[in-house]
């Protein structure tokens, strides 16, 4: 999660200890105006301490002369704490702190002697260790009908789980736990922002607007995945730190971290649906390689120099995050016929960026991994579809003392004005052809017993379009008040993989990056 270490300049030291005083100080006459509150009841105090372990359960086909099944991949304590302080009925202060630290185990060691995280001479403890304060924010109550939220917050709009597609407004971690985490707010980066919420009650709605300065950190800028070799990092490239040859930049004309970004959004209910309308202009999520001229020669035309800047950050090229904008809505409604409550949302993503595998590929891409060729933007349309029921069988049939909760939804990318000649690719480093459609599947089981206290879960996901999938089973025991012990088995499986070095003729997609991923993963959470 480090594009990342805290070598701040003084522009972010200033940012990250000045404005937080300058917030608290704006509302400070407000706050001062109440000042008979009783401070108890003023000041909330909350977290937990958390200790995470997974093993691996599979030998990676990555990890030469190296039995890593078996092996502890994360030993790691966390410490959560989250206060805020009502100052009065129209003003309170929020931050919320994470404190986390890891044990460097004998198999981090190996993939750190292989080269993990070794940009700039640093180690996977560098990593994967980290003080953050991951917000900070004040929300005042303008009027009846107008709210303000300004400081670093997470922004959520959206109703998909797993796979996004109008939560765009910020970047996820997907570093030290990657996509497998069920809180989306563990990985979702906060970001440095004025919000304001806007009721219209003659209209069944409200209005609620953002804007990003484009103060923020380097580290919080997009959607964040292991390029540094390290436990998640794609097979077949573990121990590979991409960045000794393509570090991230962000000063590409096409993504700036200083470029000013924000959205719009309309939510409402027409009779019994819910339903929002909104814009965005943001920070693509996920990675895209902008690849050197130098390493280019003899690549078709369209792909034949860097995008956005006359030179990369890298000899191989630079990691970027274009800016897109994205037009979305949503809608949910309960059904008396179906019993079950019916939600979908669709995003119009406009120029949203893929690396391609030219007709003449570069020497990077023939020789080291495919995508080096350049880049190019297609419109996508992003849309999905859930349904969320109880089924009360399982309370004859399995013995439960509710009903099973049960959630499937279908997720659907559509590449506009498609052409399978471009050779788009779904990520750099692997040959797999995007397609014009890409369909995913998710469903989720939720079983209660005990009175709750112990709590069967299985998460099932599948690509319908190329392949392959993942299987959570897990068992959460709530020990005591405050004690949580969750075990579970995280499992990938997928017929198309690649085999190191990557060949030009390789079809690996999402799943296939996975491939013999699979860990035991147990935490121990302590709440308070």
């Amino acid at each position: 999660m480090k594009q990342r270490k805290t070598n701040l300049t003084w522009r972010s030291c200033l940012f990250h200890t000045l404005i937080p005083a300058a917030v608290m100080a704006a509302a400070s006459p407000l706050a001062l105006a109440d000042d008979n509150n009783n401070d108890e009841s003023r000041f909330h105090f909350d977290g937990y301490l958390r200790e995470e372990v997974s093993v691996n359960a599979k030998n990676w086909q990555d990890t030469p002369n190296y039995n890593d099944k078996g092996k502890i991949s994360m030993a790691r304590t966390t410490l959560r704490l989250n206060m805020d302080f009502k100052a009065n009925e129209a003003v309170a202060f929020v931050a919320k702190g994470r404190a986390v630290r890891e044990f460097n185990t004998p198999f981090l060691k190996h993939l750190e002697s292989m080269g993990a995280n070794s940009y700039r001479n640093k180690g996977l403890m560098d990593l994967y260790n980290d003080i953050d304060l991951r917000e900070w924010y004040a929300d005042i109550k303008a009027s009846d009908r107008v709210k303000l939220r300004i400081g670093k917050q997470q922004i959520v709009w959206g109703e998909t789980d797993f796979f996004v597609a109008n939560d765009l407004a910020q970047g996820y971690d997907n570093v030290w736990r990657s996509f497998l985490e069920p809180a989306n707010e563990e990985l979702r980066k906060g970001n440095i922002a004025l919000k304001v919420n806007i009721d219209v009650p003659e209209a069944n709605g409200g209005i609620e607007a953002f804007f990003r300065p484009g103060w923020d950190r380097k580290r919080d800028i997009g959607t964040e995945i292991d390029v540094y070799g390290g436990r998640w990092s794609s097979q077949p490239y573990a121990g590979v730190d991409f960045r000794n040859i393509d570090p991230y930049a962000w000063n590409n004309s096409k993504a700036d971290i200083h470029s000013k970004t924000g959205g719009l959004r309309w939510t409402g209910m027409a009779g019994d649906t819910n339903y929002s309308v909104s814009w965005m202009r943001t920070f693509y999520n996920m990675p895209i390689m902008n690849p050197s001229a130098t390493f280019m020669d003899g690549v078709t035309p369209s792909g034949a120099t860097p995008i956005g800047s006359r030179t990369t950050a890298g000899p191989a090229g630079e990691i970027i995050y274009p800016v897109v904008n994205v037009f979305g809505a949503t809608a949910s409604r309960y059904s008396d016929m179906a019993d079950a409550v019916f939600s979908t949302e669709v995003a119009y993503i406009k120029d949203a960026p893929f690396n391609f595998a030219a007709a003449t590929p570069s020497l990077m891409s023939q020789f080291i991994a495919p995508g080096f060729d350049g880049w190019k933007t297609k419109n996508v349309i992003a849309a999905m579809i859930r349904m969320d029921k109880n089924f009360a069988f399982t309370q004859t049939f399995l013995g439960t003392e509710k009903p099973m909760f049960f959630s499937i939804q279908v997720f659907d990318k559509w590449i506009q004005n498609f052409d399978q000649n471009e050779n788009l690719l779904y990520s750099v480093g692997w040959g797999g052809r995007v397609k014009r459609h890409n369909t995913l599947v998710t469903a989720i089981f939720d079983l209660s017993y005990d009175n709750g206290r112990i709590h069967p879960q299985l998460v099932l996901g599948s690509d319908v379009t190329n392949g392959g999938g993942f299987y959570i089973p897990s068992v959460t025991f709530q020990l005591s008040k405050n004690l949580r012990w969750k075990v579970e088995y995280d499992g990938f499986w997928d017929s198309g993989f690649a085999n190191a070095p990557v060949p030009g003729s390789d079809r690996t997609t999402l799943f296939g990056y996975l491939h013999k991923r699979d860990q035991v993963y147990t935490s121990l959470s302590y709440l308070f």
